[in-house]
């Protein structure tokens, strides 16, 4: 049973085999760089039969797509990249694929498509190159597909997936540190109070109700609650809000981020015994009585 937070990593990557370059292999992992040794027979478990083909090995990392806020939706998105001539992610209009087997050119524009896409634009989805001929394909970009956001260039072996994370490390240090308030609603928030175990569905809910998400502005480190951002907002999953005291804009997925790991951090060793469908559960039932 854990409590759900964004992961620190989750990518969904896109292998190339270096004696087939034309043949290329999409999978999704928390660690890239042990997935790549599986892939390539250095660690006898895990890989992938398609991997391990006569031929094919060894095989490089070109490029990956990370920040996924959390695994489903990182095998979500690795699914309709694998697929990209049926998935309803990308609209008929748009598609590029038109069979299973795509090229270079036109895999790197279905990760395009779905990073715009509906289902997944919100979620401020980075994307890392390490091949100098994919990264001048991107550029390139054979099929026009509008993409306005950056895109880093970098060596595979430079990869850290165990990057820190600042906004967290300050969200936490001003809490132990000082005593911090609502920007928007001006409520004292005391996020490091007495947690007690919590052993039944009732328990859990009940704390839940009185326990918010709390989050920062990562420009002026001023705290606020969730729900409060998420109120004066018109949509219910906005791409980015205006921070109240800065009036700058901050992007939601990173502030949920921030409220996760925190929330993480205080909860994980006092929830027992509730398996991950019991929390659910009790979320669902909580929104339900707090729904006007």
């Amino acid at each position: 049973m854990s409590l759900h937070t964004t992961p620190q990593f989750y990518c969904v990557y896109l292998l190339q085999s270096i004696p087939k370059p034309r043949t290329f292999y999409v999978g999704s992992t928390p660690d890239m760089k042990r997935r790549l040794r599986q892939h390539n027979g250095d660690l006898k478990a895990g890989g992938a039969f398609r991997t391990k083909r006569k031929g094919s090995r060894p095989w490089k990392v070109v490029t990956i797509v990370y920040n996924f806020p959390s695994r489903i939706s990182a095998l979500q998105f690795e699914h309709s990249l694998q697929h990209p001539q049926f998935t309803r992610r990308i609209s008929h209009d748009d598609r590029v694929s038109k069979s299973q087997s795509t090229s270079l050119h036109q895999r790197l524009a279905n990760i395009k498509l779905l990073i715009t896409s509906p289902g997944f634009v919100r979620m401020d989805l980075k994307v890392k190159i390490f091949d100098d001929e994919v990264y001048l394909a991107w550029r390139t970009d054979k099929y026009d597909v509008k993409f306005d956001r950056e895109v880093e260039l970098g060596k595979f072996d430079e990869l850290d997936i165990n990057e820190c994370d600042d906004d967290f490390d300050a969200m936490k240090q001003k809490a132990l540190d000082e005593d911090i308030s609502c920007c928007i609603c001006k409520a004292n928030i005391d996020v490091f109070k007495d947690v007690p175990e919590i052993t039944s569905r009732h328990e859990f809910a009940e704390f839940l109700g009185r326990f918010p998400l709390v989050s920062l502005c990562y420009n002026t480190n001023s705290t606020f609650h969730l729900t409060c951002m998420a109120r004066s907002q018109d949509q219910l999953i906005p791409t980015s809000v205006n921070c109240p005291c800065c009036s700058k804009s901050l992007t939601w997925s990173r502030i949920v981020k921030t409220s996760t790991k925190l929330r993480y951090y205080l909860l994980k060793d006092n929830v027992k015994g509730l398996t991950q469908p019991t929390q659910d559960a009790c979320t669902q039932e909580l929104l339900t009585q707090n729904t006007p």
